[in-house]
């Protein structure tokens, strides 16, 4: 009996530790679906946010999605390459975003570019307006 009442109180504990892991996980934003803080979307996701808002093919969007894994990976060389130097690591990005630009608006008929570009003023807008990060 007294074996019975130690797994129970054991399994309690742990069912009380997983709940709180998850609900400090989802406050952190983990859900890894863009919920603002904490983790960012992956490039696939974007891929198919995008692919929604241009009204994208499948084929498409698969095409978007390699063009930005391509793109993360190369800005994720270049910070790692880049930490002490904040003005060239900025001055990088933003060369790899363009090209990146460059090359999803290749795919795109005339209206979905000038739609993406619209999307694209409108995320500059929001980074603009953003308080600053105190890090």
């Amino acid at each position: 009996m007294k074996s019975l009442m130690h797994r129970f109180s054991m399994l309690t504990v742990l069912l009380v530790i997983a709940g709180l892991m998850q609900v400090a996980f989802a406050q952190q934003g983990g859900g890894g679906m863009g919920g603002g803080q904490g983790m960012r979307m992956s490039p696939k996701d974007r891929a198919e946010a995008l692919g929604k808002q241009l009204s994208l093919d499948s084929a498409t969007v698969v095409k978007v999605t390699a063009i930005m894994e391509k793109y993360q990976k190369e800005m994720m060389e270049k910070r790692n390459a880049m930490q002490d130097d904040m003005d060239g690591m900025r001055a990088a990005m933003m060369e790899l975003r363009e090209k990146q630009t460059k090359e999803i608006a290749a795919l795109l008929t005339k209206e979905q570019a000038a739609k993406y570009d619209e999307i694209l003023k409108q995320q500059q807008q929001r980074m603009q307006n953003r308080p600053p990060r105190n890090n």
